[in-house]
């Protein structure tokens, strides 16, 4: 499992507005047994994490010793996504945790080559385990795929015996569906006249009535 580091500041009394405006981000460090703590982050350094840093174990420094956390929520502004707030929970090597890790799709699966259309229903599982077992993917063998409306469930997933699946064991992750059938230009022909002619009667009956109601007087 791949490690990342972000530096710490502490953070004393200014307010939001001015620690963003200083090219810092507010955030909080928090876990069991300890007290909530609050500190900042250099804007620029904290977007040069890649993704895979949500899921994964980050070092904090720049305090008396590095701390080992997850990020637990980003608060960012909903017009521009611009980050207004982080949380770090601090995790703890003898306590299990639960965090979304991503899924790798591999292989081929041969459904695809009858013609079948890939659909991925899911890009992450959510899972438990000990901090030092948090895996930095979860394979999905699409190979496994081999008749078209068919797919794989998360029960059917291989990981660890260290790690805990918990999404519902009957979603499915990814499945190959058959093409919708595309009418064909004759079909099209057909189509277009049948409701054609269904349309004439009903546009005659007007103007039946019409003639037919001064003999009605």
């Amino acid at each position: 499992m791949e490690k990342f580091k972000l530096k710490l500041e502490s953070r004393h009394t200014k307010n939001p507005i001015a620690t963003r405006r200083d090219g810092k981000i507010p955030a909080t460090i928090y876990g069991p047994g300890i007290d909530s703590e609050s500190v900042q982050i250099d804007s620029k350094e904290f977007s040069r994490l890649p993704h895979a840093a949500y899921s994964h174990i980050i070092e904090l420094t720049g305090q008396d010793k590095p701390v080992n956390a997850i990020i637990r929520n980003v608060q960012r502004k909903a017009t521009t996504a611009q980050v207004l707030n982080i949380e770090f929970y601090r995790v703890s090597n003898d306590r299990k945790l639960t965090v979304q890790v991503p899924l790798k799709f591999v292989g081929t699966s041969p459904a695809v080559g009858l013609g079948g259309l890939l659909q991925e229903n899911y890009q992450e599982a959510e899972i438990e385990c000990f901090p030092s077992d948090i895996p930095d993917f979860i394979e999905v063998d699409l190979s496994l795929i081999e008749q078209l409306d068919h797919g794989i469930h998360f029960s059917e997933l291989s990981v660890s015996n260290k790690i805990k699946i918990l999404n519902p064991a009957d979603e499915i992750v990814v499945r190959v569906v058959t093409p919708r059938a595309v009418p064909t230009p004759e079909e099209e022909a057909k189509a277009a006249a049948a409701a054609a002619g269904a349309a004439a009667p009903e546009a005659a009956a007007p103007a039946a009535a019409k003639e037919a109601a001064p003999a009605a007087k």
